[in-house]
């Protein structure tokens, strides 16, 4: 079969910005004019969903004869994708090739700055200043940003939840060096001039760094039996990712020109060129050294992404975290969690000081509150966490509280267990080698909250009530 590339762009984008990257792959052999594609969807069009961009793209790959009229590949795809395109091709490949991986299309997906764990802007591109600056002037459309779009885009949403279930937390990932090959390359560097106002922590400028990588981690901590229960999800994704330095969300793109030498247009050609699972074996090596680099004098991110529900998994929408500090020791550890009822004020003091390092990036989803995100500089950590050692004189004990507010006098949550569990212990005054209980840099890590719902409202007795 004859190899077809597709190019599909971001949120408030088009194929207009991708011209350069089609004469690029030309010049250096890779497709022709008749072979290289671009996708196109109305980006700003307030009542697009995500079904709707991939329906629609599923019609038109059978109408450009990519595919049989049931779905059957006629071609071999490579897709190269920008920011919101990671999540439209991902959701394209999981909603209808993740029942028969082996009749999909699409054999090699390069993504740069996908939005895979969602973007800090998409919030702003739902107020007033977005309609303003990024919205639609089209008669009939005025002000128009593609707000179900940037629901799906928007930190911890929903959608971004249940994506990551389909296609990466599944019992056999598609997304390897044997079936779909798929190469992440993101920018370290925010945006300069007038556009640096928008730059977050951990971002290119509009992705979070830590949330492009597909290669997550889940933890399910479940609150509703007699015993606590900790299960740990590490499906072992395998992508090449690398982090370049001198990159931002938009330069990613724009440095690609034709008849000029790029790293990241290089980068593009070597992904395209890989055959084999040693060939991606090594462009893995060489991205791992290169982000390894990047990193040195930087701050590594690691982005949590919290859902808590109840024992029907229904959504609890009303509670709040908090981080404390302990100094270590035996007797205040049962089961779990620190028994110990009142702090020093040393303790209280450093456990101000490191809850509001972890959360000071903290972002309660808009369309679902039980859902929320935080992101933790993982080396400020480990410094912090030193320091409040020293100043102590021991080990640590870092702990996290839960509360959910009871629903009325009849209707409330078990939280007993959820006060004060142990997340972890200091060894030495630092953090323990090779934990991997907690701490995976450069990741999108899911924790899903399980908690007992209660009710005084039900009684079974022998002798007849009135109510």
């Amino acid at each position: 079969m004859r190899d077809v590339t597709v190019i599909i762009h971001g949120w408030s984008d088009c194929s207009e910005s991708f011209k350069d990257l089609k004469q690029f792959l030309i010049e250096n052999g890779i497709g022709t004019v008749e072979t290289i594609y671009y996708a196109d969807y109305e980006s700003r069009e307030d009542n697009l969903t995500f079904y709707d961009v991939i329906d629609g793209l599923y019609d038109r790959f059978r109408e450009r004869g990519f595919i049989d009229r049931d779905g059957n590949p006629l071609v071999n795809l490579n897709v190269i994708v920008h920011s919101t395109g990671g999540l439209v091709i991902r959701h394209f490949i999981s909603e209808y090739y993740g029942n028969r991986i082996e009749k999909c299309p699409v054999k090699k997906v390069i993504m740069l700055a996908p939005a895979n764990f969602g973007s800090p802007l998409a919030q702003y591109g739902k107020s007033l200043l977005g309609m303003v600056f990024k919205g639609r002037y089209k008669f009939g459309d005025m002000f128009e940003v593609g707000r179900k779009l940037l629901n799906g885009l928007e930190l911890a949403s929903p959608y971004q939840w249940y994506l990551a279930h389909r296609d990466i937390f599944v019992d056999s990932p598609y997304y390897n060096r044997n079936q779909i090959q798929t190469f992440i390359f993101v920018g370290s560097n925010g945006y300069s001039g007038l556009r640096k106002i928008v730059n977050k922590k951990g971002t290119d400028g509009t992705v979070v760094i830590s949330g492009t990588d597909i290669n997550s981690v889940k933890f399910t901590v479940d609150f509703t039996g007699d015993v606590e229960k900790v299960s740990h999800l590490h499906p072992g994704v395998d992508v090449v990712w690398g982090v370049l330095r001198g990159y931002n969300h938009g330069s990613i793109v724009d440095d690609i020109k034709s008849g000029k030498k790029s790293r990241i247009g290089q980068l593009i050609l070597d992904a395209l060129r890989v055959k084999t699972p040693e060939e991606f074996g090594q462009l893995k090596a060489k991205l791992d050294e290169i982000t390894e680099r990047t990193f040195k004098d930087r701050e590594i991110y690691q982005q949590f992404f919290i859902r808590a529900v109840d024992d029907h998994r229904k959504p609890v929408k009303d509670y709040t975290v908090e981080f404390f500090v302990y100094r270590y020791s035996e007797k205040y550890l049962k089961n779990g969690t620190v028994t110990k009822s009142r702090l020093s004020s040393r303790e209280l003091y450093w456990s101000e000081k490191i809850h509001g390092y972890i959360t000071d990036e903290f972002h309660t989803n808009s369309t679902d509150s039980s859902f929320r995100r935080f992101l933790v500089g993982i080396k400020g950590l480990k410094r912090k966490i030193e320091e409040c050692c020293r100043d102590l004189g021991s080990d640590i004990i870092l702990s996290v509280k839960i509360h959910v507010p009871r629903i009325d006098q009849g209707i409330y949550y078990e939280t007993k267990k959820l006060k004060n569990i142990v997340l972890l212990k200091t060894e030495n005054h630092t953090l323990p080698a090779g934990d991997v209980s907690l701490f995976y840099p450069n990741t999108t890590t899911l924790m899903e909250l399980k908690v007992n719902r209660a009710t005084k409202y039900v009684t079974v007795g022998l002798k007849p009530r009135k109510h």
